[in-house]
């Protein structure tokens, strides 16, 4: 068996990597990030930092002046609102309008980006799934549905269709594409899957036990790709009812994994700063 990467004893030269939300006890990405400096044999680690909303600034503040501190990653509620602490924002982003990771240049300034998009495009990759001329149906217009939603534009599907229980937000994401991506057709309102190939759950409906479909699922045909960004549990209700019709799925995992590899590229971790 290969042997498992040792993490490097922590010491006063160990610099950090900090994942910051409201809550934060359901994050799996320090175990996947530590794993990883283990691994480029870097004397750092990546710890969670649960940040109270109603404390957001003066908290960040504090981290952020931190002088052992080399990259932050943003989860609920905090990627939009990280926008404004950061000192520049790269193109998907902003195309976005929120941020989900951040790295300390070597001048001290901050630079963000958003990843949970073209993280679940990479992980479609690795499973030789292309979005290039495909007919998306996306239910979910928030920071997820946000980020899968511009991404898929930009990776080359020809149709996204939004839907939201808040028509106002998925108009509003509507927009967004359609600016950030003018070659798709982009468009908001009811579920329909006819004349769509791809089914995207974007919303948080099936991570509680209870949980049912995010909608009825009327019309779901065996010949669609269904996609549920949801990581935990593996088999969403949705997935589970897509693969009893005959449907090609891809669960969150696709997504963690191809995330894994943008932000670690992104933290340049094993590569000079």
């Amino acid at each position: 068996m290969p042997e498992t990467p040792q993490q490097p004893i922590i010491d006063g030269a160990t610099r950090l990597y900090v994942i910051i939300g409201d809550p934060v006890a359901q994050v799996k990405s320090p175990g996947v990030y530590n794993a990883r400096f283990a691994e480029a044999g870097m004397n750092t680690v990546f710890v969670p930092a649960h940040v109270p909303s109603d404390r957001f600034d003066e908290t960040m503040r504090g981290i952020m002046n931190l002088g052992n501190l080399d990259g932050l990653m943003i989860t609920v509620p905090f990627k939009a609102h990280m926008m404004r602490l950061v000192d520049r924002v790269l193109p998907m982003g902003a195309k976005v309008g929120a941020i989900n990771a951040a790295r300390r240049e070597a001048d001290g300034s901050w630079t963000g980006d958003m990843f949970d998009g073209t993280g679940l495009i990479r992980g479609l990759k690795n499973r030789s799934i292309s979005m290039t001329g495909r007919k998306v149906m996306l239910v979910g217009a928030g920071g997820g549905g946000s980020a899968v939603a511009v991404a898929v534009a930009d990776a080359g599907a020809s149709h996204v269709s939004i839907h939201d229980a808040d028509q106002a937000k998925a108009a509003a994401l509507a927009e967004r594409v359609k600016a950030a991506c003018p070659a798709c057709i982009v468009n908001h309102g009811a579920v329909s899957f006819e004349g769509r190939d791809t089914f995207i759950n974007a919303t948080p409906i099936g991570m509680s036990p209870g949980d049912g479909t995010p909608v009825p699922l009327k019309g779901l045909r065996p010949d669609m790709l269904v996609i549920d960004i949801i990581m935990k549990p593996e088999v969403t209700p949705l997935l589970a009812a897509a693969q009893a019709l005959g449907c090609q799925t891809v669960g969150g995992r696709a997504m963690l994994e191809g995330q894994a590899v943008e932000v670690a590229e992104f933290y340049r971790i094993g590569k000079p700063a």
